[in-house]
């Protein structure tokens, strides 16, 4: 879908700006309103829709933790047994998950609001995973770094955000912890990626589950991407004045 952007709307003789009106510096194209503006970067405006999708993705750990909490999945790929000449059914298999049933499971998150630290004893580290899932009893972490970029930019976003962790991932197993680290996307325009199924899909949730999470996070983006293009010709105060931009 073609959005009437600040470049667009110039190439179709309806205006004569193309510049962004929130930064003044830029090609107001699409893409750099969603996710390259820096004014709407440094004001919050891109954390706070990357805090919404974040918290449905917690929810999706949540649903996971409590089942592992009651001792409902395993970390081991169940066999089921079977009759000869019978058929195996659903209720047969037990979803695989990276949760082993332990009473501990702990959820950590960071958002523009509010930050968190990684215990000491666990590691010294400055580092904020967006979500930290530790068990102190069973030495495993399960670390979510969430980006919600531009949909062709997710293979190079993906990798920067596997490489930010490295350090951490390893540092964490010298500690004698089993780290599970997973770097996952959903496009400004509420494009998941398979990052984000696999996930979903590692945490042991049904196919019901996982489909409607990513629902939910897909929406999650395309409100967030929304609003903020709602606000492209106001000013990000109160107010809501045009910018009238200082050249």
């Amino acid at each position: 879908m073609t959005l009437p952007d600040q470049s667009n709307l110039v190439r179709w003789g309806k205006s004569t700006e193309k510049t962004c009106y929130i930064c003044g510096k830029a090609v107001g194209t699409a893409k750099h309103l969603l996710v390259g503006c820096k004014v709407l970067l440094d004001s919050g405006q891109y954390s706070r829709r990357h805090d919404r999708v974040l918290e449905v993705i917690r929810e999706a750990v949540s649903l996971s933790v409590a089942r592992a909490q009651k001792g409902i999945t395993t970390n081991e790929r169940s066999v089921g047994f079977v009759r000869e000449g019978t058929r195996a059914t659903k209720s047969n298999v037990k979803p695989y998950s990276i949760l082993k049933a332990a009473s501990d499971w702990t959820i950590m998150m960071d958002t523009y609001e509010k930050q968190y630290k990684i215990p000491e004893d666990i590691c010294a580290s400055a580092s904020r995973p967006d979500i930290f899932l530790f068990s102190r009893i069973l030495k495993r972490l399960v670390m979510i770094e969430l980006t919600v970029p531009w949909e062709t930019n997710i293979p190079k976003d993906h990798t920067i955000k596997v490489n930010k962790y490295y350090e951490l991932t390893n540092e964490l197993t010298r500690n004698r912890f089993v780290v599970d680290l997973y770097a996952v996307e959903v496009g400004a325009r509420g494009i998941t990626a398979k990052s984000l199924y696999n996930l979903l899909k590692d945490l042991g949730l049904s196919r019901t589950h996982i489909n409607a999470f990513l629902e939910r996070t897909s929406k999650a983006a395309l409100v967030g991407s929304f609003q903020i293009w709602l606000g492209r010709e106001r000013s990000l105060d109160s107010g809501g004045e045009r910018i009238t931009r200082v050249s």
